[in-house]
């Protein structure tokens, strides 16, 4: 019935039914039936229609009228009696009818349509979508329709369109295709004299074509008319794209595919030192390989399993190891910590993430969404040959979102069961790795005790093996506590020692789903003083494969010396391993063992007391860093000091720095435990603190995760305060990300939290974030509103470095607004309130301010001065984005100088920048 319907609004009003055109009577009747499609489906009342048709002339019985039309129209759509295209509905009428069945429905279905593609990073496909959007309009939107409804509706669509127009024709010019689109810019300009986007695009399209005097007389044009129209000078993009062309700017050039080159990860850990056997299992995997004679139908996968101990890990390793030439574009690596027993796993798209990071992807570049994350990841090894190793897979569902698709890749994965359902979906090949025969169980102590060890005690080194019953993780740490103990000692002595009389290991008769080297670990475990294992249960608290002794000492209420002195015990006892100097890791057998002793010994009173301590170290940690990097007051107040709680000693910022950068794989997870905990004013406080760092060095992504984990903990315990500043969070995130309407309404609602409460130092401080977000949507009038309104506020309160930075931002967008004169004041006033508060990333923006101020105001040598300064600072603090900002600036003003050599020198230092975020090189002109 109605999917037979077909309307038109992007033109003269029109409707068909199984294709034949519907004469739709007056102009009036066509007015109404227009303004039912446009409410897509919400009863509007008859008051309502009688308005839009008529206004305040209304004629004699408008009811009587528009009930007429009404009759005409359902007669006009209808297939029978029965059939109500328009009903009646709350005392309101509506038409149903789907909406795509209407021209303007379709029309918004592929701009959104677009949108989800360049979300995705497919240009070309959002391109399409425009084009199919566009070609919708045939002429005057509603054409021929009175009322001043008509008007408004008209005015709505026809901008909808232009502003499509502008997105596709800036696509274009994005990917090459501006010779494609400089007629269509042409008319569009000629019809929309006073969009100054389309001036825009227009001139940089001819520009890029070469036909720079036109694009000359093209600004010329736009100003004329701007100035005709309007009594206005073109607005500061406009501006500016006019001085970069007088300037030759190589940056309006067409943009070349020139690609950073291929980042080629070697993420295998260390290959074992001792590895014996498997020569059958060594074998079936080389039958495995690819051939790479030509592209395979799919991935080749090789899953290895066995019984935990058993040596998956270690035959991967090895194996992979021998095989890295047949892989020229690198190696991944990733351990799933799929048996973890606090259920701490590596997720797939976590470990997208990384796979994405290692393969050369910038954070910036990465798409927002999980499902374009793992498109890209497949797409990016379509034509690679890469080592994948999965290691420690729970089940198939924790591998099969990470295999590629068609690829000349290898995935080889380990895991503790067979992963039926993953053989099944990929024919993958499947090795069974089963204990070591005995022979190859003695060559393996042979290898770590000695040959002439092992042969001079025969029946010692059987009494071990049989101990061990085989195992290779259990020879290899009993082997590692013989070679701890003088060499004279005999290895019966040590095989009694370790133990005893008791000649079977029940342990290792377990089934998959239990650790079978507890009782290896155990042997271990038992050898410890009562500090230490006590340490090493607490140990299973922390949700990150390291930790170090000023963590280990908040968890367990001890001192710091003393923390140290139990983590090389547990060193020593192979049960931690100091992966660097003063930190300490350990593998998921580990953790699983100390997550089951924990779970005996300690009443969970004790362990809930010890995660909260090691949370609140974390916690006061971040605090005294984030303070450190940032003199800013927008903080909330601090918990209270916790008890027997040691805080890492951090003494400057570089400190601070160098400590969110070490931790920062730890701090989702511990975000995450914290809420689990029920630790929710930790858990907000804590994604605060480390905002800067997130945002500064680009991880966009995570800062959103943090504050997602901080709002959801705010709103448990109604925490007013939290929820603010993890909204203000989420929104930075947001604008990072291009997510502009969403940090706006995250904005909104943070702000009116911070008015209830009375917060006048965050209302100012979300203010500054209001000028921000509007600067980032290149609006810097409004910007500058918001700046202005902040400082007033940050005055009243004596917040100086708050008004600081109000006031750098004031002189930013003055710049911006062409009003340099004015502007360099106010970025002075800013640098010494910065100065007079230490606040050192403040005082980069505000050098960066001056240099646009100088360089706008043809004070060339005063503005290069001022971004050297600027760049040097950004430096400092690891936030290589603003650094290559500041420095394509300053080469601006070394050119305008004509310092061609220095100026090829800064340029050089951006591309060297850009190369290692993993972003294209920027060529010399």
């Amino acid at each position: 019935m109605e999917s037979e319907l077909g309307f038109a609004l992007l033109g003269p009003v029109r409707a068909w039914r199984g294709g034949s055109e519907l004469p739709l009577g007056t102009p009036q009747q066509r007015a109404t039936l227009a303004l039912l499609l446009l409410q897509d489906g919400t009863p509007t009342t008859m008051g309502e229609i009688a308005d839009a048709l008529w206004g305040e002339t209304l004629p004699a019985q408008p009811s009587a009228t528009i009930r007429t039309y009404f009759h005409r129209i359902r007669r006009l759509l209808a297939t029978d009696e029965r059939d109500r295209v328009i009903t009646v509905d709350g005392g309101g009428y509506r038409i149903e009818v789907d909406r795509l069945a209407v021209d303007v429905g379709r029309f918004c279905e592929q701009v959104t349509r677009a949108d989800i593609a360049l979300e995705a990073g497919l240009q070309q496909d959002a391109v399409e979508h425009l084009r199919t959007a566009l070609s919708l309009h045939q002429g005057t939107p509603l054409a021929g329709l009175p009322g001043a409804f008509v008007q408004v509706e008209r005015a709505r669509l026809s901008r909808l369109r232009w502003a499509a127009l502008e997105s596709m024709c800036r696509l274009e010019i994005d990917r090459g295709g501006h010779a494609r689109i400089v007629d269509q810019l042409q008319a569009a300009v000629v019809c929309e004299p006073l969009r100054e986007p389309l001036h825009e695009l227009l001139i940089l399209a001819l520009y890029r074509c070469d036909r720079q005097a036109e694009a000359f007389l093209a600004y010329e044009n736009a100003r004329r008319v701007l100035r005709e129209e309007l009594g206005t000078d073109p607005g500061p993009r406009l501006r500016r794209l006019h001085h970069r062309m007088l300037s030759s700017d190589p940056g309006l050039r067409a943009p070349h595919q020139v690609l950073a080159p291929p980042a080629r990860p070697a993420q295998l850990p260390t290959n074992l030192p001792v590895f014996v056997g498997r020569e059958t299992a060594l074998a079936a995997a080389g039958a495995a390989l690819p051939t790479h004679r030509a592209a395979p139908e799919q991935t080749t996968v090789i899953v290895i399993s066995g019984m935990a101990g058993v040596g998956k890990t270690a035959f991967a390793l090895h194996w992979a190891h021998e095989i890295t030439d047949r892989f020229p574009d690198g190696q991944l690596y990733v351990n799933l910590r799929g048996f973890d027993a606090e259920g701490v796993q590596v997720g797939p798209q976590e470990t997208i993430l990384g796979f994405l990071h290692a393969l050369g992807v910038h954070p910036q570049r990465i798409p927002p969404t999980p499902d374009a994350q793992s498109a890209l990841y497949r797409s990016l090894l379509l034509d690679r040959r890469c080592l994948i190793v999965l290691d420690n897979a729970r089940d198939s569902a924790h591998v099969l979102p990470l295999l590629p698709g068609r690829s000349q890749s290898l995935v080889l994965i380990t895991s503790r069961t067979t992963l039926d359902g993953l053989v099944a979906t990929t024919a993958a090949r499947t090795i069974t790795l089963d204990l070591l025969d005995h022979h190859t169980a003695r060559e393996l102590l042979a290898r770590r005790l000695g040959t002439e060890r092992v042969d001079a005690e025969p029946d010692a080194t059987n009494a071990l093996i049989n101990h061990c019953a085989r195992l290779p993780l259990a020879l290899s740490i009993v082997a590692a506590r013989i070679t701890a103990q003088p060499p004279t000692f005999p290895l019966a002595h040590a095989a009694t020692q370790l133990f005893g009389t008791h000649h079977t290991l029940d342990a290792f008769a377990g089934t998959d789903s239990t650790p079978d080297i507890r009782a290896v670990l155990t042997s271990s475990y038992a050898l410890l003083t009562p500090g230490a294992a006590r340490l090493f249960r607490l140990l299973a608290l922390h949700p990150g494969s390291e930790t170090t002794a000023t963590a280990a000492a908040s968890a367990a209420a001890v001192p710091v010396h003393t923390a140290g002195t139990l983590l090389r015990e547990l060193a020593h006892a192979h049960l931690v391993t100091e992966t660097s100097p003063g930190r300490f890791g350990r593998h998921d057998l580990l953790r699983a063992y100390a997550s089951e002793r924990i779970t005996e010994t300690e009443p969970r009173a004790e362990r809930d007391t010890a995660f909260h301590r090691l949370a609140t170290h974390y916690l006061q940690t971040a605090d005294r860093g984030a303070r450190l990097v940032s003199a800013h007051q927008d903080e909330p107040p601090p918990l209270a000091p916790g008890r027997d709680v040691t805080p890492e000693t951090l003494a400057d910022a570089e400190q601070a720095i160098r400590w969110f950068d070490t931790e920062r794989p730890t701090t989702l997870p511990l975000l995450e435990r914290m809420a689990a905990h029920g630790l929710h004013s930790h858990a907000w406080r804590f994604a605060w603190a480390l905002r800067n760092c997130h945002d500064r060095q680009g991880h966009w992504h995570e800062l959103a995760a943090a504050h997602r984990i901080a709002a959801r903990s705010a709103a448990e315990i109604s925490d007013t305060t939290g929820l603010a500043y993890a909204l203000r969070g989420l929104a930075r995130a947001d604008t990072r990300l291009g997510r502009y309407d969403a940090a706006q309404s995250r904005l909104d609602r943070a702000l009116a939290l911070f008015e209830g409460l009375g917060d006048v130092c965050a209302i100012a401080y979300t203010l500054r974030q209001y000028a921000w977000l509007s600067d980032r949507r290149d609006d810097p009038e409004t910007a500058l509103a918001h700046a202005t309104r902040a400082r007033h506020l940050f005055r009243t309160i004596t917040c100086t470095p708050g008004e600081a930075a109000a006031t750098n931002a004031m002189g930013w967008y003055l710049v911006l607004l062409g009003k340099s004169d004015n502007a360099v004041g106010l970025c002075r006033d800013a640098l010494e309130l910065l100065r007079s508060t230490g606040e050192r990333f403040g005082q980069a923006n505000a050098w960066e301010s001056l240099g646009m101020a100088y360089h706008q105001l043809a004070r060339f040598d005063e503005a290069l001065a001022s971004y050297r300064r600027a760049a040097e600072i950004y430096r400092e603090f690891r936030a290589h984005d603003n650094e290559v900002e500041t420095l394509i600036r300053l080469r601006g003003s070394h050119l305008a100088l004509s310092q061609r050599v220095e100026a090829d020198d800064v340029l050089r230092r951006v591309a060297s920048i850009r190369q290692n975020l993993g972003l294209p090189s920027i060529g010399l002109p």
